[in-house]
């Protein structure tokens, strides 16, 4: 790995840096406050060994490329947490570029430690959102961290950096059972491995927008039918089609969407299933599937160019005659749920997400949805060769008044069904909806 991240980072008045000489008497007070307790001076790349600190210094260079790097040791970055007030070393701080057999089990990607003297005042949970952002920049999309079971310093401060429990492994070795926890830097698989869409889709509320599509499919789904599920997700509209005896190739990008999909399948289902991505969809020939579900990768693309390549694969893997489903999510009920009634306007603002003569969402990654207006989807829709069937508002007023929906009796809530089925593709309200389905049939 190309070392490209050796700048510094500052946060308030804290430095992440790494080891230099002018900070030797740092690094041997750091050395010796350790040396003075039983606490391990972990991510501190052996410096426990070394009584000069321009040695350890010299072997942290070293360390930092593959050509210099000790055949017993893997490449990595040591840093240090830093004071810019009066120099005092707070932390060190340790990322191995990749994971050897040990490392891959007990270690992780990062070690750290913090001194004694400085501990308890978030120092560590600082130096960890520092060299997150290096492992960002180095190209990572996980890391793995680990701690000590009983450790509950290290457990909250992973925690608190959106570690996510793993499981819990023997180290013999050392008899101690080590915390293995995932923190995923990419903010798409850091949402999608903290949350569980099938529990929304589950609720009474969830389950309208569910039901809604799920009617849709059947007006089109004939028997023998060749169906993709591009974007899966968990593999809620998969299963059940599955369910009802149909044939289903499901692609999804979330490694940890997949193992809950593949848990959930029956011996009796026909389900195949892939990790891919919508935008390239190459190992799938043209004109392959009768009905094809694009029902959440429009959620995540935040420039034309990939929202319409796919719009383009997932038509192109569409037959002649044959329907596509896309689903997005609507940005006027995001306004009016999470601005108003929830009092974030000011903060919206403040960040420059919402357009304030407009009131058009300006989206970006960091804030894992895109949201769309009527008008948007048709200009992405307009030069393809597909023909309109239905644009649906797949929950419409269902979100706004959740509890009262969950709370319905089973006779209320056919009824309310009903009603809301009869609404969902009028013009004057569609624009309200949580979520909208478009449904395409190929020139």
């Amino acid at each position: 790995m190309e070392n490209s991240i050796s700048e510094n980072v500052i946060s308030e008045n804290l430095i992440l840096v790494k080891p230099d000489a002018k900070y030797s008497q740092e690094i041997l007070a750091y050395k010796k406050e350790f040396e003075n307790s039983t606490d391990r001076m972990n991510g501190a790349g052996g410096l426990e060994k070394y009584d000069d600190p321009i040695k350890w210094i010299e072997l942290c260079r070293l360390l930092e490329k593959q050509e210099t790097c000790p055949p017993d040791r893997v490449e990595s970055d040591q840093y240090m947490l830093v004071r810019a007030g009066d120099g005092k070393v707070l932390g060190m701080i340790n990322f191995r570029h990749w994971l050897n057999e040990y490392l891959a089990e007990y270690g992780g990607h990062i070690g750290y430690s913090v001194r004694k003297s400085e501990r308890l005042k978030g120092y560590a949970k600082k130096m960890l959102g520092l060299c997150l952002q290096r492992c960002r920049q180095a190209g990572l999309s996980k890391v793995l961290l680990t701690c000590m079971s009983g450790n509950e310093g290290s457990r909250k401060t992973i925690l608190g950096a959106g570690g996510v429990y793993e499981r819990t492994t023997r180290l013999d070795s050392e008899d101690v059972d080590m915390e293995r926890y995932w923190i995923y830097l990419d903010p798409l698989e850091k949402y999608y491995n903290r949350y569980n869409e099938n529990n929304r889709l589950l609720t009474r509320s969830g389950s309208v927008e569910f039901l809604t599509t799920m009617r849709y499919i059947k007006r089109f789904i004939k028997p023998g039918a060749r169906i993709l599920d591009i974007g899966a997700g968990t593999g809620r509209y998969s299963l059940r089609l599955a369910d009802e005896g149909y044939q289903v190739d499901a692609v999804e990008l979330i490694e940890h969407n997949i193992e809950i999909f593949k848990s959930q399948i029956k011996p009796d289902h026909r389900i195949s299933v892939k990790q891919g991505n919508v935008l390239d969809l190459s190992s799938i020939a043209d004109n392959s599937y009768d009905i094809v579900l694009l029902l959440g990768p429009m959620y995540h693309l935040y420039n034309t160019a990939d929202k319409r390549r796919a719009l383009e694969e997932t038509l192109r893997v569409t037959k002649p005659g044959g329907v596509m489903f896309a689903a997005y999510c609507i940005q006027e009920a995001s306004i009016i749920q999470y601005g108003f009634e929830g009092r974030h306007m000011p903060e919206i603002f403040e960040k420059k997400l919402l357009d304030p003569e407009t009131f058009k969402v300006i989206s970006d990654p960091s804030e894992i949805f895109e949201l769309y207006r009527r008008e948007d989807i048709d200009t992405l829709m307009e030069t393809l060769g597909a023909k309109r069937l239905h644009y649906v508002a797949a929950d419409l007023y269902t979100q706004y008044m959740r509890s009262t929906v969950d709370a319905m009796d089973d006779v209320t809530f056919e009824c309310y069904l009903n009603y809301h089925y009869s609404i969902c593709e009028r013009n004057d309200l569609t624009g309200l909806t949580n979520h909208s389905l478009d449904i395409w049939k190929k020139n």
